[in-house]
């Protein structure tokens, strides 16, 4: 498993990460925001979804903004909180980004394995995240 991983996120960085000039955590942001059903996301969420600490989305998205590609605007529902979002030149990015990740998606994945093994690889996958998801004995006391 961790070489099958380790090839893949290899292949990934070279073929679409590297080509983008940005690091992986911020096109994994960007992705999340563009896949949002209206576009924008809160910094927890965001957090929530990438399994990174709320400190290191809030560095991510202080660069993500630096750079252009996102901008924080105040939540409508909770005026505490606030809701990043993309900017054209970060759905650029993503429009950029996006049809490599397929192909390699494509290529790795939907070349080698059967529709059925694929359903099947999607499940299962499911299934292991879920359960690496749940916190350790000692996050419960």
């Amino acid at each position: 498993m961790l070489s099958a991983q380790t090839a893949v996120a290899r292949l990934i960085d070279i073929e679409a990460v590297a080509p983008t000039g940005h690091d992986p955590t911020i096109l994994d942001l960007l992705t999340r925001l563009d896949q949002a059903p209206d576009g924008r996301l809160r910094a927890v969420e965001l957090s929530r979804q990438l399994l990174k600490s709320p400190s290191h989305i809030s560095r991510t998205i202080d660069r993500a903004a630096a750079a252009g590609l996102v901008e924080r605007s105040p939540d409508p529902e909770d005026r505490r909180a606030s809701q990043v979002c993309l900017t054209p030149p970060g759905r650029d990015v993503v429009a950029d980004f996006a049809p490599r990740l397929t192909a390699i998606v494509d290529r790795v994945i939907h070349q080698t394995l059967t529709a059925d093994e694929v359903d099947l690889l999607v499940s299962l996958l499911g299934r292991v995240e879920d359960a690496a998801c749940q916190p350790c004995p000692e996050e419960t006391l």
